[in-house]
């Protein structure tokens, strides 16, 4: 959490920086090709019911591809793949959404959107004894801010906040051999992701 906080905090940095040289504006972009790397965590946001401690939580270092389409001066539709190294199963996700740059004209600015879409869950190799492939609707949401570098390049950096409902995976206590204590939750659970994102973006037409 301390990690996230530092980077809100250079997000509310980077949008009360006043605006550079003229010279450093662009026209908005039709298209943009976005790849960002990501570290955050995965998890249960309610009680599992089963005692031991979640093994899906842990943090770990995420990839993240993206695509837009310009459909007004503000307003982006976006198109995203992104994947996560976890410990126990890999969190595969596709998602689209809505995104929106206020402030035209501006070297730096903030960037805010929403999204829907899929996560394939794939166990790991010493999982697939104790856990099955599983598919879940997933909701998100995002805030950062962008820096324009160059004509057509832009850093960003961004808070993501996804949520969906799966099976929860909990490792027992005082258990061996570690893939033989893997216990999945009889239902659904609501699982929070918390990730902070450093890219790049670049302009395609």
């Amino acid at each position: 959490m301390r990690a996230l906080s530092r980077l809100l905090g250079s997000i509310t940095l980077l949008c009360c920086l006043p605006p550079s040289l003229p010279a450093q504006q662009e026209v908005e972009p039709y298209q943009i090709l976005g790849a960002a790397f990501g570290w955050g965590a995965i998890g249960p946001g309610q009680d599992t019911g089963i005692r031991g401690d979640a093994a899906d939580a842990g943090t770990s270092m995420q990839f993240g591809l993206e695509l837009e389409v310009r459909q007004s001066p503000l307003i982006y539709l976006y198109g995203r793949a992104d994947a996560d190294a976890a410990d126990v199963r890999q969190h595969l996700g596709l998602s689209g959404g809505l995104r929106i740059r206020p402030f035209r004209g501006r070297p730096i600015r903030p960037v805010a959107g929403i999204g829907i879409g899929v996560y394939w869950l794939e166990p790991k190799l010493d999982a697939t004894f104790a856990l099955e492939r599983e598919f879940a609707l997933r909701g998100e949401g995002h805030v950062g801010a962008e820096w324009l570098a160059a004509p057509g390049v832009r850093w960003f950096v961004e808070y993501r906040l996804a949520a969906s409902r799966y099976v929860a995976v909990v490792r027992r206590e005082d258990c061996t051999p570690q893939d033989r204590c893997l216990v999945v939750s009889d239902e659904r659970l609501l699982h929070l992701a918390h990730t902070g994102w450093v890219g790049i973006r670049i302009k395609m037409f």
